[in-house]
């Protein structure tokens, strides 16, 4: 896993002390994904069809659940 802090960066121009650790790199800055106008409506039709999904299996399940506990109770 990566470094979660943030580090600054700075460059300076006196001179650095003999001892110093110098870091020589490219960098690229990083964002988070931008999000679309798509993108968010894609989101909200995702969101609602899992909430469909779910509540149209909820009662078949609570029925199943029902069977089985009178299936089990009546014995």
């Amino acid at each position: 896993m990566g470094h979660l802090e943030t580090i600054h960066l700075r460059e300076t121009e006196r001179m650095i002390a003999p001892d110093a650790r110098v870091l020589d790199v490219r960098f690229t800055e990083v964002r988070g994904e931008r999000r679309t106008f798509w993108g968010r409506a894609k989101a909200v039709l995702q969101a609602m069809v899992w909430a469909a999904a779910i509540g149209f299996l909820i009662p078949p399940a609570w029925v199943l659940l029902q069977v089985v506990a009178a299936t089990v109770l009546s014995f």
